[in-house]
């Protein structure tokens, strides 16, 4: 089945944020950012439901408290076609499938300062916190929800994260992805492999792969994906092709085909679009 019914908004947003000096090489740092859609769901996303945060920021890292990508989420994956329809890291894809592509709220976070390449991160999310869709409410008796852990690596040609995130609730959730990538000139190659144990026996595990080639504005983009389930309704096989341009540094199109198995049943779509920052 090839879909080409859909015009959507994928990852449109804008936010708004600031800094004050404390003195002492500290400063307190905020932020309010909102998704926006414009594709007939209506004009915003929700106001400050994207990453909003309040916290202090020096020279031992940022602390912040507030509405977060968990540092799972932010340790990423190979995916080259990320907020389109082919995006292979999230909930429903191959990379953090069943909740663990998060953005927690009452998250309380600490980043680190980089150390030539490489920082670390953590993340804890109190028991009043909303739990990943279909799973069970939090014990109120824990002293926490979750937790998540994370070691980015990028230095010259080489890149990689290591992550751990734990749901301290009833269905006892837990995951962790290893993920590198290095670049050969003009040829940049990622893999990504996850292990979820879910605790409702739908234990899970995942692999992804991908290239992207570099001809001046041009890109040419291909990835795989499979996701093994105990529950065979949902396993996931995914392969994508695209074309990336870039129209100006802040402007780029792109095109791409992505091929679904799941559940024995193929499908495809055609995703296009335009992506443009300021």
């Amino acid at each position: 089945m090839l879909d080409l019914s859909m015009v959507s908004n994928n990852n449109s947003f804008i936010g708004f944020k600031g800094s004050e000096d404390l003195g002492g090489g500290l400063k307190a740092v905020w932020q309010i950012e909102s998704g926006l859609t414009f594709d007939g769901a209506g004009a915003m996303g929700g106001a400050g439901l994207r990453n909003t945060f309040v916290g202090v920021a020096g020279g031992f890292g940022t602390a912040l408290v507030g509405r977060h990508d968990t540092p799972y989420k932010l340790a990423g994956s190979a995916d080259v076609f990320v907020d389109t329809a082919a995006d292979a890291q999230d909930t429903t894809g191959i990379i953090g499938s069943g909740g663990f592509d998060t953005r927690a709220a009452n998250t309380i976070a600490y980043i680190s300062p980089d150390f030539s390449g490489l920082h670390f991160a953590a993340a804890t999310v109190p028991g009043e916190a909303t739990t990943p869709a279909g799973t069970p409410s939090p014990d109120a008796n824990s002293l926490f929800d979750a937790y998540s852990l994370a070691a980015v690596y990028k230095n010259g040609p080489l890149n990689g994260s290591l992550a751990y995130e734990d749901y301290n609730d009833i269905a006892d959730m837990s995951a962790w992805k290893a993920n590198v990538g290095y670049a050969f000139g003009d040829l940049k190659v990622g893999a990504t492999y996850e292990d979820q144990s879910r605790g409702n026996g739908d234990d899970r595990t995942a692999w992804l792969v991908s290239a992207a080639y570099g001809m001046g504005p041009i890109s040419l983009l291909a990835q795989y994906g499979d996701r093994d389930s105990d529950v065979a309704a949902n396993d996931l096989t995914r392969w994508t092709l695209g074309v990336g341009y870039a129209l100006s540094k802040r402007t780029s199109t792109y095109i791409a085909y992505n091929s679904d198995e799941r559940n024995n049943v193929d499908s495809s779509v055609i995703t296009m679009g335009v992506n443009h920052d300021f």
